[in-house]
Protein backbone atom coordinates (compact mmCIF):
# COMPACT_ATOMS: atom_id res chain seq x y z
CA UNK A 1 0.00 0.00 0.00
CA UNK A 2 1.33 3.57 -0.66
CA UNK A 3 -0.36 6.38 1.30
CA UNK A 4 0.01 10.14 1.09
CA UNK A 5 -2.25 13.40 1.36
CA UNK A 6 -4.32 12.47 -1.24
CA UNK A 7 -4.95 8.98 -0.28
CA UNK A 8 -4.42 5.03 -0.42
CA UNK A 9 -3.45 2.71 -3.61
CA UNK A 10 -2.19 -0.94 -4.00
CA UNK A 11 0.85 -1.22 -5.47
CA UNK A 12 3.03 -4.09 -6.77
CA UNK A 13 6.44 -3.92 -5.66
CA UNK A 14 7.24 -7.88 -6.35
CA UNK A 15 10.44 -7.05 -8.63
CA UNK A 16 11.79 -4.54 -6.11
CA UNK A 17 13.33 -6.12 -2.96
CA UNK A 18 15.04 -3.29 -1.97
CA UNK A 19 11.74 -0.66 -0.39
CA UNK A 20 10.94 -1.54 3.18
CA UNK A 21 7.56 -0.89 4.49
CA UNK A 22 6.86 2.69 5.70
CA UNK A 23 9.87 4.17 3.83
CA UNK A 24 9.59 7.14 1.95
CA UNK A 25 9.76 6.62 -1.42
CA UNK A 26 9.00 7.66 -5.66
CA UNK A 27 7.26 5.35 -7.48
CA UNK A 28 6.91 5.87 -11.10
CA UNK A 29 5.11 3.43 -13.47
CA UNK A 30 1.42 2.86 -14.49
CA UNK A 31 -2.16 2.39 -13.52
CA UNK A 32 -3.30 -1.30 -14.14
CA UNK A 33 -6.92 -1.45 -12.18
CA UNK A 34 -7.15 -2.15 -9.54
CA UNK A 35 -2.85 -1.79 -8.76
CA UNK A 36 -0.55 0.50 -9.59
CA UNK A 37 2.51 -1.27 -11.11
CA UNK A 38 5.95 -0.03 -10.23
CA UNK A 39 8.38 0.27 -13.03
CA UNK A 40 10.98 2.53 -11.43
CA UNK A 41 11.21 3.52 -7.23
CA UNK A 42 13.43 5.78 -5.82
CA UNK A 43 13.87 5.62 -2.30
CA UNK A 44 13.65 9.28 -0.37
CA UNK A 45 13.99 8.19 3.46
CA UNK A 46 14.86 4.78 4.49
CA UNK A 47 12.53 3.93 7.90
CA UNK A 48 15.05 2.49 10.38
CA UNK A 49 12.67 1.92 13.14
CA UNK A 50 8.93 1.42 13.80
CA UNK A 51 6.84 4.56 13.01
CA UNK A 52 5.48 6.31 16.36
CA UNK A 53 2.05 4.91 17.07
CA UNK A 54 -0.73 7.74 16.82
CA UNK A 55 -2.60 9.03 19.79
CA UNK A 56 -5.80 8.87 17.86
CA UNK A 57 -6.81 6.16 16.29
CA UNK A 58 -8.55 8.12 13.43
CA UNK A 59 -5.35 10.30 12.83
CA UNK A 60 -5.52 12.56 10.15
CA UNK A 61 -9.52 12.78 10.03
CA UNK A 62 -9.47 14.24 13.74
CA UNK A 63 -6.23 16.64 12.90
CA UNK A 64 -8.62 17.57 9.88
CA UNK A 65 -11.61 18.24 11.97
CA UNK A 66 -10.12 20.03 14.37
CA UNK A 67 -9.10 22.33 11.45
CA UNK A 68 -12.35 22.59 9.79
CA UNK A 69 -13.79 23.69 13.76
CA UNK A 70 -11.05 26.28 14.11
CA UNK A 71 -11.89 27.88 10.63
CA UNK A 72 -15.34 27.78 11.32
CA UNK A 73 -15.14 29.32 14.30
CA UNK A 74 -12.99 32.14 13.24
CA UNK A 75 -15.52 32.72 10.21
CA UNK A 76 -18.70 33.03 12.38
CA UNK A 77 -17.01 35.58 14.75
CA UNK A 78 -15.23 37.56 12.28
CA UNK A 79 -18.58 37.80 10.35
CA UNK A 80 -20.29 38.84 13.38
CA UNK A 81 -18.48 41.51 14.37
CA UNK A 82 -15.84 40.31 16.80
CA UNK A 83 -11.91 40.84 16.86
CA UNK A 84 -9.93 37.91 17.62
CA UNK A 85 -7.34 39.20 20.14
CA UNK A 86 -3.93 37.64 21.84
CA UNK A 87 -3.09 37.47 25.79
CA UNK A 88 -0.27 36.44 27.62
CA UNK A 89 0.00 32.73 28.68
CA UNK A 90 2.51 33.25 31.66
CA UNK A 91 0.74 35.47 33.76
CA UNK A 92 1.78 36.93 37.31
CA UNK A 93 -1.77 36.40 38.62
CA UNK A 94 -3.96 33.37 37.91
CA UNK A 95 -6.63 33.61 39.42
CA UNK A 96 -8.27 32.78 42.91
CA UNK A 97 -10.98 29.40 41.98
CA UNK A 98 -10.11 27.48 45.37
CA UNK A 99 -10.31 24.37 43.13
CA UNK A 100 -8.32 25.61 40.41
CA UNK A 101 -4.22 24.39 39.96
CA UNK A 102 -1.83 26.49 37.76
CA UNK A 103 1.28 25.80 36.66
CA UNK A 104 3.91 27.64 37.72
CA UNK A 105 8.01 28.64 36.38
CA UNK A 106 9.77 30.98 37.76
CA UNK A 107 11.72 33.61 35.35
CA UNK A 108 15.35 35.35 36.09
CA UNK A 109 18.24 34.61 37.20
CA UNK A 110 19.67 34.11 41.02
CA UNK A 111 20.01 38.11 41.53
CA UNK A 112 16.46 38.87 40.36
CA UNK A 113 13.54 36.50 39.92
CA UNK A 114 9.61 36.80 38.93
CA UNK A 115 7.38 33.75 39.77
CA UNK A 116 4.75 33.22 36.97
CA UNK A 117 2.10 30.78 35.90
CA UNK A 118 0.43 29.28 33.07
CA UNK A 119 -3.04 30.97 32.86
CA UNK A 120 -5.46 28.75 33.71
CA UNK A 121 -8.29 31.34 31.63
CA UNK A 122 -7.50 34.60 29.91
CA UNK A 123 -10.32 36.25 31.53
CA UNK A 124 -8.45 39.02 33.36
CA UNK A 125 -6.50 40.48 30.21
CA UNK A 126 -9.67 39.83 27.90
CA UNK A 127 -11.52 42.10 30.52
CA UNK A 128 -8.54 44.57 30.41
CA UNK A 129 -8.98 45.05 26.75
CA UNK A 130 -13.10 45.59 27.45
CA UNK A 131 -12.16 48.54 29.50
CA UNK A 132 -9.99 49.65 26.89
CA UNK A 133 -12.86 50.32 24.33
CA UNK A 134 -13.05 46.94 22.49
CA UNK A 135 -16.56 45.99 22.43
CA UNK A 136 -16.98 42.68 21.40
CA UNK A 137 -13.65 40.36 20.93
CA UNK A 138 -13.09 36.54 21.21
CA UNK A 139 -10.17 34.47 21.59
CA UNK A 140 -8.63 30.63 21.13
CA UNK A 141 -6.05 29.95 23.56
CA UNK A 142 -4.45 27.08 24.86
CA UNK A 143 -5.31 27.31 28.60
CA UNK A 144 -3.73 25.12 31.83
CA UNK A 145 -4.88 22.95 35.03
CA UNK A 146 -2.78 21.30 37.07
CA UNK A 147 -5.33 18.48 37.64
CA UNK A 148 -4.85 15.12 36.68
CA UNK A 149 -5.98 13.53 32.99
CA UNK A 150 -8.92 11.76 32.51
CA UNK A 151 -11.64 11.01 29.82
CA UNK A 152 -12.31 14.66 29.72
CA UNK A 153 -9.69 16.16 31.03
CA UNK A 154 -6.38 17.05 29.40
CA UNK A 155 -3.92 19.56 31.64
CA UNK A 156 -3.18 21.69 28.30
CA UNK A 157 -6.36 22.04 26.63
CA UNK A 158 -7.99 24.61 24.47
CA UNK A 159 -10.76 27.06 25.24
CA UNK A 160 -12.58 30.00 23.15
CA UNK A 161 -13.51 32.57 25.09
CA UNK A 162 -15.27 35.66 24.15
CA UNK A 163 -16.91 38.88 25.65
CA UNK A 164 -19.68 41.31 24.52
CA UNK A 165 -20.14 45.03 26.11
CA UNK A 166 -23.58 45.96 26.94
CA UNK A 167 -25.04 42.58 26.60
CA UNK A 168 -26.10 39.60 29.86
CA UNK A 169 -25.68 36.10 29.97
CA UNK A 170 -29.34 36.06 28.62
CA UNK A 171 -27.64 37.63 25.69
CA UNK A 172 -24.77 34.97 25.30
CA UNK A 173 -27.37 32.25 25.96
CA UNK A 174 -28.66 33.11 22.50
CA UNK A 175 -25.48 33.62 20.70
CA UNK A 176 -23.65 30.31 21.97
CA UNK A 177 -26.93 28.82 20.61
CA UNK A 178 -26.34 30.38 17.31
CA UNK A 179 -22.77 29.39 17.37
CA UNK A 180 -23.09 25.81 18.24
CA UNK A 181 -26.08 25.35 15.57
CA UNK A 182 -24.04 26.75 12.99
CA UNK A 183 -21.08 24.51 13.69
CA UNK A 184 -22.64 21.66 13.97
CA UNK A 185 -24.87 21.73 10.88
CA UNK A 186 -21.66 23.17 8.58
CA UNK A 187 -19.29 20.26 10.80
CA UNK A 188 -21.65 17.10 10.34
CA UNK A 189 -24.28 18.24 7.78
CA UNK A 190 -27.19 18.00 10.28
CA UNK A 191 -28.90 19.53 12.99
CA UNK A 192 -28.36 16.26 15.47
CA UNK A 193 -25.25 15.10 17.03
CA UNK A 194 -24.41 11.19 18.39
CA UNK A 195 -22.44 10.62 20.93
CA UNK A 196 -22.18 7.71 23.31
CA UNK A 197 -25.31 6.53 22.16
CA UNK A 198 -27.08 9.23 22.61
CA UNK A 199 -28.89 11.34 19.61
CA UNK A 200 -29.21 15.34 20.67
CA UNK A 201 -30.65 17.82 18.44
CA UNK A 202 -29.42 21.28 18.52
CA UNK A 203 -32.17 23.47 16.68
CA UNK A 204 -32.29 26.50 19.26
CA UNK A 205 -34.24 27.12 21.53
CA UNK A 206 -32.04 25.05 23.98
CA UNK A 207 -33.26 23.54 27.05
CA UNK A 208 -32.78 25.85 30.42
CA UNK A 209 -32.85 24.71 33.65
CA UNK A 210 -32.05 26.77 36.98
CA UNK A 211 -29.70 25.02 39.55
CA UNK A 212 -32.06 25.47 42.37
CA UNK A 213 -34.93 23.71 39.73
CA UNK A 214 -32.44 20.86 38.83
CA UNK A 215 -31.83 20.29 42.02
CA UNK A 216 -35.23 19.54 42.85
CA UNK A 217 -36.36 17.65 39.68
CA UNK A 218 -33.12 15.20 39.84
CA UNK A 219 -32.26 14.83 43.46
CA UNK A 220 -35.23 15.53 44.95
CA UNK A 221 -33.94 18.44 47.14
CA UNK A 222 -35.73 21.68 47.79
CA UNK A 223 -33.52 23.86 49.64
CA UNK A 224 -30.14 26.17 48.68
CA UNK A 225 -26.87 24.70 49.49
CA UNK A 226 -25.13 27.64 50.98
CA UNK A 227 -28.49 29.50 52.81
CA UNK A 228 -29.96 26.46 54.37
CA UNK A 229 -26.63 23.92 54.50
CA UNK A 230 -27.18 21.59 57.42
CA UNK A 231 -30.81 20.76 56.05
CA UNK A 232 -28.81 20.48 52.32
CA UNK A 233 -26.63 17.74 53.61
CA UNK A 234 -29.08 15.94 55.69
CA UNK A 235 -31.70 15.87 52.86
CA UNK A 236 -28.97 14.70 50.91
CA UNK A 237 -27.61 12.07 52.59
CA UNK A 238 -31.42 11.13 53.89
CA UNK A 239 -31.32 10.65 49.82
CA UNK A 240 -29.03 8.42 49.22
CA UNK A 241 -25.81 10.40 48.87
CA UNK A 242 -23.85 9.03 51.70
CA UNK A 243 -20.58 10.45 49.95
CA UNK A 244 -21.53 13.43 51.75
CA UNK A 245 -20.28 14.13 55.29
CA UNK A 246 -21.35 16.63 58.19
CA UNK A 247 -18.31 18.32 57.52
CA UNK A 248 -18.70 19.21 54.10
CA UNK A 249 -18.45 22.72 52.55
CA UNK A 250 -21.91 23.53 50.63
CA UNK A 251 -20.27 23.50 47.85
CA UNK A 252 -18.39 20.40 48.19
CA UNK A 253 -21.61 18.63 49.34
CA UNK A 254 -23.52 21.06 46.06
CA UNK A 255 -21.02 18.85 43.79
CA UNK A 256 -20.81 15.76 45.37
CA UNK A 257 -24.97 15.17 44.84
CA UNK A 258 -24.84 17.37 41.81
CA UNK A 259 -21.83 14.52 40.08
CA UNK A 260 -24.10 11.74 41.46
CA UNK A 261 -27.58 12.67 40.36
CA UNK A 262 -28.03 15.50 38.32
CA UNK A 263 -25.38 15.94 35.33
CA UNK A 264 -26.34 12.84 33.65
CA UNK A 265 -29.52 14.38 32.79
CA UNK A 266 -28.09 17.62 31.35
CA UNK A 267 -27.93 17.71 27.66
CA UNK A 268 -29.52 14.74 26.45
CA UNK A 269 -32.29 15.42 23.44
CA UNK A 270 -31.34 18.96 23.75
CA UNK A 271 -28.48 21.08 24.48
CA UNK A 272 -29.15 22.36 28.43
CA UNK A 273 -27.98 25.60 30.06
CA UNK A 274 -27.90 25.28 33.62
CA UNK A 275 -28.78 28.77 35.01
CA UNK A 276 -28.97 30.60 38.20
CA UNK A 277 -26.36 29.68 40.18
CA UNK A 278 -25.92 30.28 44.31
CA UNK A 279 -23.70 33.79 44.21
CA UNK A 280 -20.82 31.66 46.69
CA UNK A 281 -20.23 29.58 42.97
CA UNK A 282 -19.87 32.95 40.95
CA UNK A 283 -17.01 34.65 42.14
CA UNK A 284 -16.90 37.04 38.96
CA UNK A 285 -20.53 37.17 37.75
CA UNK A 286 -23.40 39.68 38.32
CA UNK A 287 -25.73 38.72 41.25
CA UNK A 288 -29.40 39.02 39.94
CA UNK A 289 -30.93 42.29 41.15
CA UNK A 290 -34.40 41.11 42.08
CA UNK A 291 -32.61 37.96 44.20
CA UNK A 292 -28.92 38.78 45.29
CA UNK A 293 -28.42 35.14 46.38
CA UNK A 294 -28.39 34.11 42.43
CA UNK A 295 -25.95 34.58 40.28
CA UNK A 296 -26.20 35.53 36.71
CA UNK A 297 -24.38 32.32 35.37
CA UNK A 298 -24.68 29.34 33.70
CA UNK A 299 -22.79 26.35 31.89
CA UNK A 300 -23.89 24.76 29.06
CA UNK A 301 -23.81 20.60 28.72
CA UNK A 302 -24.40 18.69 25.66
CA UNK A 303 -25.22 14.72 26.22
CA UNK A 304 -23.75 15.24 29.41
CA UNK A 305 -20.71 16.87 28.78
CA UNK A 306 -20.20 20.44 30.39
CA UNK A 307 -19.00 22.51 27.78
CA UNK A 308 -18.93 25.60 28.73
CA UNK A 309 -19.24 28.29 31.66
CA UNK A 310 -20.67 31.78 31.38
CA UNK A 311 -21.62 34.93 33.53
CA UNK A 312 -23.16 38.53 33.21
CA UNK A 313 -19.70 39.94 34.17
CA UNK A 314 -19.22 41.82 37.47
CA UNK A 315 -18.05 45.24 37.10
CA UNK A 316 -17.97 46.53 40.58
CA UNK A 317 -14.50 46.96 41.52
CA UNK A 318 -14.99 47.03 45.18
CA UNK A 319 -17.22 43.90 45.41
CA UNK A 320 -14.65 42.07 43.09
CA UNK A 321 -12.00 42.86 45.19
CA UNK A 322 -14.19 41.66 48.45
CA UNK A 323 -14.93 38.09 46.81
CA UNK A 324 -11.59 37.61 45.39
CA UNK A 325 -10.26 38.06 49.24
CA UNK A 326 -12.42 35.91 50.06
CA UNK A 327 -11.65 33.93 47.81
CA UNK A 328 -7.88 34.22 48.56
CA UNK A 329 -8.99 32.95 52.37
CA UNK A 330 -10.80 30.13 51.25
CA UNK A 331 -7.80 28.91 49.67
CA UNK A 332 -5.93 29.24 52.66
CA UNK A 333 -7.88 27.29 54.88
CA UNK A 334 -8.01 24.82 52.70
CA UNK A 335 -4.03 24.69 52.40
CA UNK A 336 -3.83 25.95 48.74
CA UNK A 337 -1.40 28.59 47.62
CA UNK A 338 -2.40 31.82 46.52
CA UNK A 339 -1.38 34.00 44.33
CA UNK A 340 -2.23 37.85 45.11
CA UNK A 341 -4.92 39.78 44.02
CA UNK A 342 -4.54 40.86 40.17
CA UNK A 343 -4.22 44.64 40.77
CA UNK A 344 -3.89 45.10 36.85
CA UNK A 345 -7.37 43.67 36.63
CA UNK A 346 -8.80 45.45 39.63
CA UNK A 347 -7.33 48.88 38.22
CA UNK A 348 -9.11 48.35 34.86
CA UNK A 349 -12.43 47.82 36.76
CA UNK A 350 -12.22 51.38 38.54
CA UNK A 351 -11.37 53.08 34.81
CA UNK A 352 -15.02 51.74 33.83
CA UNK A 353 -15.42 48.23 32.20
CA UNK A 354 -19.24 48.07 30.49
CA UNK A 355 -21.75 45.63 31.33
CA UNK A 356 -20.54 42.89 29.40
CA UNK A 357 -21.32 38.91 29.02
CA UNK A 358 -18.70 36.29 28.73
CA UNK A 359 -17.83 32.75 28.02
CA UNK A 360 -15.64 30.25 27.94
CA UNK A 361 -16.08 26.82 26.16
CA UNK A 362 -14.00 24.16 25.46
CA UNK A 363 -13.25 23.47 21.99
CA UNK A 364 -11.64 19.86 22.57
CA UNK A 365 -14.90 18.66 24.57
CA UNK A 366 -17.10 20.25 21.34
CA UNK A 367 -14.42 18.21 18.92
CA UNK A 368 -15.17 15.09 20.84
CA UNK A 369 -18.92 15.57 20.29
CA UNK A 370 -18.54 16.76 16.29
CA UNK A 371 -15.82 13.44 15.47
CA UNK A 372 -17.87 11.04 18.76
CA UNK A 373 -14.54 10.44 20.26
CA UNK A 374 -14.97 8.94 23.60
CA UNK A 375 -12.27 10.86 25.62
CA UNK A 376 -10.38 14.03 25.17
CA UNK A 377 -6.95 11.95 24.10
CA UNK A 378 -8.41 10.91 21.37
CA UNK A 379 -8.96 14.51 19.80
CA UNK A 380 -5.35 15.48 20.64
CA UNK A 381 -2.22 14.76 18.48
CA UNK A 382 -0.47 14.99 21.11
CA UNK A 383 -2.34 14.62 24.76
CA UNK A 384 -0.37 14.59 28.13
CA UNK A 385 2.03 11.84 28.27
CA UNK A 386 0.47 9.84 31.25
CA UNK A 387 2.75 8.05 33.82
CA UNK A 388 4.31 4.51 33.51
Amino acid sequence: MLTDGSGTVTVDLSDNETIQPNDIVDLFGRWIPPLFEVHEAVLLAPSIRPVPSVPSPQGRHILEARSAMLSLTRTFFNTSGYLEVETPLLVPHPGMEPHLTPFETTFGDSFRSQRLYLHTSPEYAMKRLLTSGCEKIYQISKAFRHEQAGPMHNPEFTLLEWYQAYADYEDVMAHTETFIHHLVTESVGSEHLQWAGRYTDVTPPFERISVRDALSEYAGIHVDPFEETDDFIRFSREAGHTAVTLEDSPEDAFFKVFLDSIEKHLGGDRPTFLTDYPAPMAALSKRKQERTEIAERFELYISGIELANAFTELNDPAEQRSRLVEEEQERLESGNPTYGIDEEFIAALEAGMPPAGGIALGLDRLLMLLTGSRTIREVLAFPFPLPD
